[in-house]
């Protein structure tokens, strides 16, 4: 199996770690104007964020929904679509309590957020297309689910730590109403319609599994977790 990995830094060498785990012949490349002859290879994983990159990832070669990954990219259309299916989500400012956390309709690894108390401060946030919801107070899970709408498969969820807003790893646990986080994951992945890979992290508040967030891409830090603990290599089942 000859794997092409698209990317750099953390996400590259998280699929590194996974394709070796599983036997798979692999390349990286990290510019698009490097890339190789994409015939060469059995499947490419895009392994970044990088647009320019992104944009070869076609054909059925390719470990990449286009389309969910167009939809998650957007936390307002996102979260549109999750509200519109009936998939908790935190509360929406003005609804909630303060405070509030603050994200930029765009953006990953926790760039550009902020929490604040400032009523005012929201308000202006919120009319310059930012995404504003209540603060939710406990640990953050993330969950892979692999499939095709109608055919998903939800795996163990993982705990994620942190530094600040950025994750640093994750480590899996069982959390409190197990069936009803993985019930969540999957609505979640029947709401965007994702064909392929996708994360969706969540937290439990007032006896619910709210979604705070999506990636319709291989996860950070979870698949290591998955590997370690259960023996699950996620990039060879998204590949099966």
């Amino acid at each position: 199996m000859k794997l092409l990995i698209l990317g750099s830094g953390p996400l590259m060498e998280q699929a590194l770690r996974l394709g070796r785990a599983a036997g798979m012949e692999l390349t990286v490349t990290e510019k698009a104007g490097d890339c190789p002859p994409l015939a060469d290879y059995d499947h490419i994983l895009p392994a970044t964020e990088d647009e320019a990159l992104l944009a070869l990832v076609t054909g059925e070669k390719a470990l990449f929904d286009r389309s969910a990954w167009g939809l998650t990219r957007s936390r307002l259309r996102t979260d549109e679509v999750l509200r519109a299916a009936g998939v908790p989500v935190p509360a929406y400012f003005p609804e909630g309590s303060e405070p509030y956390i603050v994200k930029p309709d765009r953006g990953s690894f926790g760039q550009g957020i902020w929490v604040t108390e400032d009523f005012c401060e929201v308000g202006g946030a919120v009319n310059a297309g930012f995404v504003a919801q209540e603060e939710l107070d406990g640990p953050v899970w993330s969950v892979a689910v692999i499939g095709a709408p109608g055919q998903y498969t939800v795996y163990p969820p993982a705990r994620l730590t942190f530094q600040g807003r950025r994750r640093t790893a994750a480590h899996c646990e069982e959390p409190e109403a197990a069936q009803a986080l993985e019930n969540t994951a999957r609505a979640a992945a029947e709401a965007v319609a994702v064909r392929g890979i996708l994360e969706v992290e969540a937290m439990h508040s007032h006896g619910t599994w709210r979604v705070t967030d999506l990636n319709a891409r291989l996860p950070l830090f979870t698949p290591d977790a998955l590997l370690e603990a259960k023996g699950v290599n996620l990039l060879s089942l998204l590949i099966a």
